[in-house]
């Protein structure tokens, strides 16, 4: 379960870095569920609720309730028991439709973000 909490955190800060364009950097998030897959073929989902409240999805279909929020150009998360984790400044913010790639140490994430609770 540590190693999936620490990976969603992971994944939140990068994946903030691609996608439209808007004042609020997390306002394309809200209501939409951003699916995350690795590397190594492992599907992660995330559930933005609200503006406070995310839902991860591990690749077996656990559950972790976090939080997160915008701070200025950045978004922040908190998964589980994990402390609050940052971006970089987010130039452009993801929204439903939006899809890309994340090269990190892990290894190249495809993410996407769908319409609604999509798990």
């Amino acid at each position: 379960m540590k190693k999936l909490v620490l990976a969603a955190a992971f994944a939140v800060s990068t994946l903030a870095l691609a996608g439209a364009a808007h004042a609020n950097v997390g306002a394309g998030l809200i209501g939409n569920t951003v699916t995350l897959t690795g590397a190594d073929g492992g599907v992660m989902k995330i559930y933005y609720p609200d503006a406070s409240n995310i839902v991860v999805q591990g690749p077996n279909g656990g559950e972790v309730a976090g939080t997160w929020r915008v701070d200025g150009n950045r978004i922040c998360t908190t998964v589980g028991a994990q402390p609050e984790n940052c971006t970089d400044p987010v130039e452009e913010a993801p929204s439903a439709g939006s899809s890309g790639t994340i090269e990190g140490a892990q290894g190249a994430v495809q993410w996407a973000v769908s319409e609604g609770k999509d798990f």
